[in-house]
């Protein structure tokens, strides 16, 4: 399942760990994303949803 966000289209970023003696490797930072009952154009759906457009949606 692709990790991306339903309704911004958010998915994984790129970076590094950077350790104590700088040393730097690759990481991803990934999107938090929830299960969630949404209203699309007037029907309930259940979609992959990062906490950002949730607490957007409850607003």
């Amino acid at each position: 399942m692709a990790q991306r966000c339903e309704i911004c289209g958010k998915g994984p970023q790129y970076g590094h760990n950077v350790s104590h003696s700088k040393v730097r490797t690759k990481r991803r930072f990934m999107p938090n994303l929830h299960k969630a009952q949404i209203t699309i154009k007037g029907r309930r759906q259940t979609a992959m949803v990062c906490t950002r457009c949730l607490r957007t949606a409850a607003k």
